[in-house]
């Protein structure tokens, strides 16, 4: 996955967002939660578990909270 800093290539709304490989972040949405966040969505991607949207958005904020409960005991 590559990340880019780029605020112009993400939705007005968003902090973040993942387009084919790419993840786009602006300044104040690169931080620990997002970047998991959009990784998940990364090895959904990769390789092609077809979840649904709203489905696979719901589990990218769960799986994101899981690994930083993990790190941060």
């Amino acid at each position: 996955m590559k990340i880019i800093v780029d605020g112009r290539r993400v939705g007005r709304e968003n902090k973040a967002c993942y387009n084919e490989c790419t993840a786009y972040f602006k300044k104040r949405g690169l931080n620990k939660r997002n970047v998991l966040h959009e990784f998940y969505h990364h090895l959904i991607y990769v390789y092609n578990l077809g979840v649904i949207n709203n489905i696979e958005g719901r589990d990218a904020n769960r799986y994101s909270k899981i690994v930083l409960d993990i790190v941060h005991g």
